[in-house]
């Protein structure tokens, strides 16, 4: 085996991000087909919809046992563990007519997932610490660049390659990729724990749990705004200006490219300005910005349609920008703050934040029943993020 020093940082920090590239590009595939996947097993909407959140269940206990797993046995054998369930899973969910069974391999999903994302950045964390750098906002980056470029893609592959074909080659490119990858890592990877009194047990997960109230919350403020547009942002901007499918779809791509290019190049700002002062400007950038441009296009009588999807793109784009390094410097406070490995930490803030940030869209889609208004709905996290402006005195050294 080749020894650490073998493997330079660029090499090393690049090699992660290809982790995290092809991490998005891999699980993301299958979303632009949940058409096809539906009439795969004879579904309603309703249905089909409320057999997708069973994904959580095993999301919610990677988070759970995930860290200490990563903390016990390393880096390398949770992260290939968690390729082959996961891209196994997927290549065997597309041929799945049955719902029970869909419940079952969806779950294993939402697990692999959850695990290949505490290990993965548990590995940023590490590079993060002895580089001085803030690795973890360019990795969620890269991410979210993966991510868009399967969406883009499984769009076109859409009635042109079958859904089994298009996800099961997606899957066993990303695997092999990823095991490539993480093989030529391994002497760089966080190693299994050596120190029986620093060991993790399952219920030494539970009896240590802890909830950092004044970062959880603030955090969730500020990230809301992301999860809401992913889920309104198209049928918001169709309702509102009765336009094209494909055009309605532009404004999330362009919230997305944004956060893209905040998080890889918002290392240049930050040799200049504390994270806590970057992360109060963005979060008043991006929770002003949205409520004015989102007020003024709704308002705007029919005639001007155009000039309002302008203002939407605008919209979109600012709150993309604004939110890009708001995630990742708050899970980086959340590990500065724990005495927890941070294996242990990025698990435990998951499910703190999954539960926060699930309360929040119920609040929303009510909202959104109660009065019919979809822009009145996405001024609560807009808000919510302004709010957060005032607390970021915990991402502070």
């Amino acid at each position: 085996m080749n020894s650490s020093h073998e493997i330079s940082h660029k090499v090393e920090k690049r090699e992660l991000h290809a982790l995290f590239f092809l991490f998005g590009f891999g699980i993301m595939a299958w979303v632009p087909r949940f058409p096809e996947l539906k009439e795969n097993l004879n579904l309603t909407a309703g249905a089909f919809g409320a057999i997708l959140t069973t994904g959580s269940i095993g999301a919610f206990l990677g988070l759970l046992t995930a860290g200490s797993i990563v903390h016990k046995i390393g880096v390398h054998k949770v992260g290939i563990a968690s390729t082959l369930i996961l891209f196994g899973s997927f290549a065997a969910i597309v041929h799945i007519r049955t719902p029970l069974y869909f419940i079952f391999v969806h779950i294993a999903i939402g697990y692999g997932i959850t695990a290949m994302h505490v290990a993965f950045n548990t590995q940023g964390f590490h590079v993060q610490e002895r580089s001085g750098e803030i690795v973890v906002t360019s990795t969620a980056g890269y991410w979210s660049a993966g991510a868009l470029a399967t969406a883009v893609l499984s769009g076109f592959m859409v009635k042109r390659v079958g859904l089994a074909l298009h996800i099961g080659v997606v899957s066993l490119a990303c695997a092999i990729a990823l095991v490539v990858v993480l093989n030529h890592l391994r002497p760089v990877l966080v190693q299994p724990n050596e120190h029986p009194e620093n060991e993790y047990r399952m219920r030494d997960v539970f009896k240590s749990f802890h909830i950092d109230w004044p970062l959880s919350l603030p955090l969730a403020g500020a990230i809301y705004l992301e999860f809401a547009i992913g889920d309104w942002g198209t049928l918001f901007t169709k309702e509102r200006l009765d336009i094209d499918s494909g055009l309605s779809a532009i404004p999330y791509i362009i919230f997305t490219l944004f956060m893209i290019f905040g998080r890889l190049t918002v290392q240049k700002i930050l040799h200049r300005f504390h994270i806590s002062q970057v992360a109060r400007f963005s979060l008043l950038l991006a929770g002003l910005s949205f409520i004015v441009l989102i007020s003024i296009a709704t308002h705007l009588p029919p005639s001007a349609k155009w000039f309002s999807y302008a203002l939407f793109l605008l919209a979109f784009a600012t709150a993309g920008l604004g939110s890009a390094i708001l995630g990742p410097s708050y899970t980086s406070a959340a590990n500065r703050r724990s005495p927890h490995p941070s294996a242990v930490v990025v698990g435990q803030l998951g499910v703190v934040n999954n539960l926060l940030t699930t309360s929040l869209k119920w609040i929303v889609a009510g909202v959104v029943a109660a009065t019919g208004s979809i822009a009145l709905a996405l001024m609560i996290p807009a808000a919510l993020m302004i709010a957060a402006s005032f607390f970021t005195d915990v991402l502070k050294d």
